[in-house]
């Protein structure tokens, strides 16, 4: 929804610029609209929306990456929960509790799933309950008694994968923090607005050039509304997948 609103401003700010530039070019004297001065003023604002499309495709490029971690983590925690359910069943029967709580654990993921399989909210929030519960699998991972070679190497094998779920865990967490300062998405912003005062007081003002004109104005306020939408992949129009979440639970319910 922010950055519906978000766009949308940037939107409605562009065409209000346009119309206050072109406001501003009745009023300035006629020696500043000649031929001459209207070169030099487009190329001012060529060479400003030059610089805005270049950091704006920075921008683009830094929140894709956001996107891209967020379902990068959810893949990456989800094949651990699978691979660590498979070294507790090798183990045996000792390790059955430890395989309840982490078939539980992952219930309470899976409920973030909407229907169509797209993630409704934040998967692990909470980074310390998360991490306490792993904490405990582990003192009870080492509570157990291995009687064999095969039970010694499945409970290492447990540690080991438990040790790594818990450093995604708190990657997850680190991910969640946006990749854009709201300092440079403001500063864009007025670069957009004083691009279309400038082209409000220096450009044709005929039906064909507003609609021109009004594309452009789209076209920034859609670069807005998708940088902002990567950088919140939880939430949203575009939302990060959550059917590698779903696959795992499927893989429980298969053994």
């Amino acid at each position: 929804m922010a950055a519906i609103l978000v766009s949308l401003a940037v939107l409605i700010l562009s065409w209000v610029s346009l119309y206050a530039g072109s406001w501003l070019a009745k009023r300035a004297p006629q020696e500043h609209l000649e031929s001459q001065a209207l070169q030099s003023a487009q190329f001012g604002i060529g060479m400003m929306t030059t610089l805005a499309a270049l950091v704006i495709g920075f921008m683009v490029t830094s929140a894709r990456q956001t996107f891209d971690r967020a379902q990068e983590d959810i893949v990456a925690v989800s094949t651990s929960i699978v691979l660590l359910d498979r070294a507790l069943s090798g183990y045996g029967s000792d390790a059955q509790p430890m395989q309840q709580q982490l078939r539980d654990f992952l219930a309470l993921a899976t409920a973030r799933v909407s229907a169509d399989g797209e993630m409704e909210s934040i998967v692990f929030r909470s980074p310390r309950v998360n991490l306490s519960f792993l904490t405990r699998m582990q003192q009870s991972l080492l509570s157990l008694k291995p009687s064999n070679a095969s039970q010694q190497w499945f409970q290492a094998r447990a540690l080991a994968i438990s040790t790594q779920l818990g450093q995604e865990r708190v990657l997850t967490s680190e991910h969640e923090q946006s990749s854009v300062p709201t300092t440079l998405v403001v500063v864009v912003i007025v670069w957009i607005m004083l691009i279309f005062v400038g082209l409000g007081a220096f450009a044709m003002h005929n039906r064909s050039v507003m609609i021109v004109l009004l594309c452009c104005a789209l076209a920034f306020s859609g670069s807005i509304f998708l940088i902002l939408e990567l950088e919140t992949p939880y939430t949203g129009v575009v939302r990060v997948s959550g059917q590698p979440l779903i696959q795992a639970a499927s893989e429980f319910d298969s053994h």
